[in-house]
């Protein structure tokens, strides 16, 4: 069923989420009150992880657009709730600009070589031109996959849904140039005298590969609410995890990438930042470093080379918990040492502000499916377009 779904979402659910984002700024505020730097590096790792799940989530959207994917309907559709977000990541992106002297180590000690690069009217242009190109586009794109969803027919041409590939295209640039710049000044700059041009790359695969675990998480929750198993079945589920495999390999291809040529190199300048994360023995994070690696990374790769496991969506939603889990410790390892080095938990108040984003993310999800239909007409009469022509063929 592709029409809007105003049951999904039980009261109860979102009451849940309303209180978890009342209970999560109040943490906040406690948190600044008594240890502003605990709240500064909390808001700093939910930026940069709430804002790249969604991202990847809406990246994924155009990549199959792009690539005329005729198995995604659904998905794709699951994708383009992340518009609603793009409220909470403005929003957070606004307190962080803001906000940067209190937080940014560069700001305090300027490094004269990469004054250029870091210094605050330049960061916080280049930040709101980028992450604000992406989301306009992507809240362009949307509304016309959504407009054109009540004119898809039988015998749907491409020349009905003008423009939205070579938007889709453009995207896939914007994404990838917006979460590089992500990546440069809200954790590379952290540690001001380390890059790696390896880093931006890692960065906004992994928001592909957290964003799809969080797609096939959702698949999970809603095919049934939404009555569209049809359209979330194995071959769906087993695609979607085929995805997540290929990209926990990938990316821990590029880990070690990063790792072993800073490691042979052995620079002053890089490898204070691996070893602070990773280095077991010679660092207190170093167990975190690799327990978010082995939880996020290896441990999917594994169980995923199972085709049961894919296709099965009550085995394969707890194995996308698992990388959500992973990612989520890694990003809060990328980010905090570099602030608090010396302490490994920050502030539970601070910690309590991740419910604030939690319960935003969910809400927005529930918000669109309410009220838009849980299948894209567009992409499902783009499918049956390709399908039609190799059938005249």
């Amino acid at each position: 069923m592709s029409a809007r779904s105003p049951k999904l979402g039980s009261p109860g659910l979102v009451a849940a989420c309303v209180i978890a984002i009342v209970v999560g700024i109040a943490g906040l505020a406690i948190a600044f009150a008594t240890d502003a730097m605990s709240a500064w590096a909390a808001l700093l790792v939910y930026f940069v992880l709430f804002g790249g799940i969604s991202s990847g989530m809406l990246a994924w959207a155009v990549i199959f657009r792009t690539a005329q994917a005729r198995w995604t309907a659904a998905v794709t559709r699951l994708g383009h709730t992340q518009v609603i977000y793009a409220a909470m990541c403005a929003l957070t992106l606004m307190v962080l600009v803001v906000g940067v002297k209190r937080w940014a180590p560069w700001v305090a000690h300027p490094i004269p070589a990469k004054a250029a690069w870091l210094n605050v009217p330049f960061m916080i242009a280049r930040d709101v031109a980028l992450l604000g190109l992406f989301w306009i586009l992507a809240i362009a794109y949307v509304r016309m996959s959504l407009r054109y969803d009540a004119r898809v027919l039988n015998d749907m041409t491409e020349t009905v849904m003008p423009g939205t590939g070579r938007l889709a295209v453009g995207l896939v640039f914007v994404y990838v140039f917006a979460q590089t710049i992500v990546s440069y000044d809200f954790i590379m700059s952290l540690s001001p005298t380390w890059y790696s041009t390896m880093f931006a790359p890692y960065y906004w695969c992994t928001n592909l590969y957290a964003g799809m675990a969080t797609l096939i998480l959702l698949a999970s929750a809603v095919r049934r609410p939404l009555g569209i198993e049809e359209h979330l079945g194995k071959r769906q589920f087993q695609d979607m995890g085929n995805l997540a495999l290929g990209f926990s390999l990938f990316t821990m291809g590029l880990f070690f990438a990063q790792y072993l040529t800073i490691w042979y190199e052995n620079l002053p300048d890089e490898t204070p930042f691996i070893i602070m994360r990773y280095g077991i023995g010679k660092s207190p994070w170093g167990w975190m470093g690799w327990a978010a690696f082995i939880i996020g990374y290896a441990i999917p790769f594994i169980v995923l080379q199972s085709r049961k496991v894919k296709q099965t969506p009550r085995l394969v939603a707890p194995i996308a918990i698992v990388i959500l889990l992973g990612v989520s410790l890694e990003r809060y390892v990328l980010v905090v040492p570099s602030l608090i080095p010396k302490t490994l938990m920050i502030s539970p108040f601070a910690l309590l502000g991740g419910l604030t984003f939690l319960g935003t993310f969910v809400l927005g999800i529930i918000m669109f499916l309410r009220r838009y239909p849980a299948v894209s007409q567009a992409d499902a009469g783009l499918a049956k377009m390709i399908e039609t022509a190799e059938a005249r063929t």
